[in-house]
């Protein structure tokens, strides 16, 4: 069996360090509703300061003195009394007559209850700044008696000196003590992390660090009052004092807390440093940073605030195959002038492949600048890489053109692509939430108009004077020949006003221009099929599906047409009449008017030929 007493004391002191958490409950509840704040960096600084000139040579007294607790700026003057008293208070009144053993935890909750209105950060500064004061005077005192000044020759005889033994503990104590203080700065800059810009409170792995503040908090002020203890013995102790030899056990607990801590608060600054990727597109560094196309000069990112942003993102190397940003062309500029209330910024994705070099992106990049109306990057090299990979990983980028929006703060609104709602509804589809995109189907009427009336406006007032709507396409010319003339024949036989809209697929000359109130050029075409496209994406990502959903059938139908690669043909009166099909069906049909111009009377000239 072994007797000796110091393996004692540090059995007993392991038994503390398990059973220090089931008192943590005890000291939240310590904690007042007032939760007053203040800067804790000014009061740090001092504690520091004390703590670095303490044990060392006389040329710092008369520096360690030219800087006072009454000195620090922490608030208001009402503020600063109150931390000067209260620091004080702790000092002198509760440290100033711990003596550790049975009463240290005694100690540490009288510590807690004079800090209960103080915030988590507020209590670990203010109790390291009172021990501070005790801790810098004792070293004063010793410096003093080991100087030539007479009066502290004559206190040196009258008071016991410390034993050669001792030395050891301060040495100990030094290295807590320095423990301590990073734990207590690492609390304190947690706290500020909540005033950066790019933080967000609700990000759960600050909320889990923050929940050990308490424990944290409590591990400091035990370890401030344990060696406040061994200061108030120092010298008087006929035997060590019970903590005493718990010093490198409480060392090796203080310093695991703030490495956890600073692992914790570092993978915080990471998710802060990802934020600002997301939201900080653009960096506030350049002085013109982007490009405006409409005006064909550099800009200053100030043209952005206060404004709702769509980033148009997209791959660089098939931006000249894609009809997508001609359609966004004509949305962007539909009223024929520069949108007040809105921007667009294009996100180049970029291959990041050996096979393409940084120059050809580059020219790539500058081709593709020339052609539109919106913004852009001023150079290529202002784009961060480490955008590009946030986009593919974060925003889940593949390899079709998105559109992510920030509204008038800066935030991202949570849509994961905008770009079909854009494309439906332009701008007055904002904020772009899926709120509003179930706003905008409850109101809208299902039919002709919504596909295709940005495209040609006159269509609206078309559908107002009742008049009907015949919008083909194919490449076939000879079917389109019999097919524009047996539908104008038959129009004039059913006495019905018909406007027709030829979508040209490849911008080649032929016979239906001649024939058509309006030609769509191969663009305006892309765009028709490109808003069937978002209409589809829209209902299906609302939920719908074919089986309950008469637009999706409907669409489906029209992406079919489209798809065959033969002539097509869509005849409409109103919002709700319609009817399409194959080119040989409807135009057979057509030519078989006399079997069913009798149902024309009755159901009306659509109704009628759909029904054959």
């Amino acid at each position: 069996m072994d007797d000796d007493p110091s393996t004692g004391n540090q059995e007993q002191g392991k038994t503390h360090l398990i059973m220090a958490d089931a008192v943590i409950k005890t000291i939240e509840a310590t904690h007042g509703m007032d939760n007053f704040e203040f800067s804790t960096q000014p009061l740090l600084s001092v504690i520091e300061h004390i703590f670095s000139l303490s044990a060392h040579d006389a040329k710092g007294i008369g520096e360690m003195r030219s800087t006072s607790v009454g000195d620090v700026k922490v608030g208001d003057e009402r503020m600063q009394k109150r931390l000067v008293l209260k620091i004080n208070a702790i000092s002198w009144e509760i440290l100033g007559n711990c003596s550790g053993g049975e009463n240290m935890h005694e100690t540490v909750l009288a510590v807690f209850n004079a800090l209960s209105p103080f915030f988590w950060a507020g209590k670990g500064a203010i109790a390291l700044a009172a021990f501070a004061v005790n801790y810098g005077e004792f070293w004063l005192v010793e410096q003093l008696r080991s100087s030539n000044n007479p009066v502290a020759q004559s206190l040196a005889s009258l008071e016991p000196l410390p034993r050669d033994e001792q030395r050891t503990m301060f040495e100990d104590m030094s290295r807590l003590v320095e423990g301590i203080l990073k734990l207590t700065k690492c609390i304190c800059e947690s706290f500020n992390l909540q005033s950066h810009k790019y933080f967000k409170p609700d990000e759960p792995l600050y909320n889990t660090m923050m929940a050990l503040i308490p424990e944290y908090t409590y591990w400091i002020i035990r370890s401030i009052v344990i060696s406040q203890s061994n200061l108030n013995a120092y010298g008087y102790t006929t035997s060590s004092n019970i903590e005493t030899s718990n010093f490198s056990m409480l060392v090796e607990k203080v310093n695991e807390l703030f490495s956890a801590m600073r692992s914790q608060l570092d993978l915080c600054y990471q998710k802060v440093e990802n934020n600002r990727k997301r939201e900080a597109l653009i960096s506030e560094d350049e002085d013109m940073p982007l490009y405006d196309g409409y005006t064909q000069t550099p800009v200053s990112i100030e043209l952005l605030r206060k404004k709702t942003v769509l980033l148009y993102i997209s791959e660089l190397k098939h931006m000249d195959r894609s009809p997508v940003p001609s359609i966004i062309s004509e949305i962007y500029h539909a009223t024929g002038k520069k949108p007040e209330n809105y921007e667009i910024l294009w996100v180049p994705m970029l291959e990041r492949s050996p096979k393409t070099s940084p120059e050809k992106e580059k020219t790539m990049f500058n081709e593709q600048q020339k052609k539109m109306k919106w913004l852009s990057f001023r150079d290529l090299s202002l784009l961060d890489p480490a955008i590009v990979e946030y986009i593919e990983i974060e925003w889940q980028f593949k390899k079709e053109p998105m559109i992510k929006v920030l509204d008038q703060q800066g935030r991202l609104v949570k849509n994961h692509d905008a770009m079909h709602m854009f494309l439906i509804w332009g701008t007055s589809a904002e904020p772009f939430t899926g709120k509003r995109e179930a706003e905008l189907w409850a109101k809208e009427t299902w039919g002709f108009p919504l596909l295709i009336n940005s495209i040609v406006p006159s269509t609206i007032d078309w559908v107002k004077e009742g008049k009907y709507i015949c919008l083909y396409g194919g490449e076939n010319s000879e079917w389109i020949q019999k097919f524009t003339g047996t539908i104008l024949d038959v129009s004039k036989q059913a006495q019905i006003q018909l406007m027709m809209i030829y979508a040209n697929q490849n911008d080649g000359k032929n016979n239906a221009a001649a024939t058509s109130n309006v030609t769509l050029d191969r663009m305006q075409t892309f765009t028709f099929w490109g808003r069937l496209q978002s209409v589809w994406q829209s209902r299906v990502q609302s939920g719908m599906s074919p089986e309950s959903d008469e637009i999706i059938r409907d669409v489906f139908k029209m992406i079919s047409l489209y798809s065959s690669g033969r002539g097509w043909a869509i005849i409409s009166k109103g919002t709700k009449e319609m009817t399409m099909g194959m080119g040989d069906t409807v135009l057979k049909a057509l030519s078989e008017y006399d079997k069913w111009k009798g149902f024309v009377v009755g159901k009306g000239f659509v109704p009628a030929l759909e029904s054959i």
